[in-house]
């Protein structure tokens, strides 16, 4: 069974260090160990991405950038900007698409709730 859950041990994250920022990382676990990250801080209004990466798995890829967007929303942040590749991101739609930000992470999952409705 998969688990998207905070990494307790930063270590394998330790290169993407800024001093005077606190990291954080969720981490895809299976019984095969970890098979997908992120990197990231919270910022007073703005979670601030570093990494993301589900090895080639875009499914994996958006469970894993959706949990660091949730995570943001449980703090009261509604933006997230991203210095990572923000190829996979634009295909998902979690992303602004001529920029490295999303300036709405309410607005982005709401619209998934329409997405929902569609369907029944």
């Amino acid at each position: 069974m998969l688990e998207i859950l905070e990494a307790k041990d930063l270590t394998p994250y330790a290169a993407y260090e800024t001093p005077g920022v606190t990291l954080h990382a969720v981490e895809s676990m299976t019984a095969g160990g970890c098979s997908g990250f992120a990197v990231f801080s919270y910022g007073t209004d703005t979670v601030t991405v570093y990494a993301c990466d589900a090895k080639g798995d875009l499914a994996l890829y958006d469970g894993i950038a959706r949990t660091v967007l949730f995570k943001a929303m449980l703090r009261g942040i509604d933006r997230a900007e991203y210095l990572c590749d923000t190829t996979q991101l634009k295909k998902l739609h979690l992303c602004d698409p001529h920029s490295n930000t999303c300036s709405s992470i309410a607005e982005l999952m709401n619209g998934c709730a329409g997405c929902k409705e569609k369907k029944d």
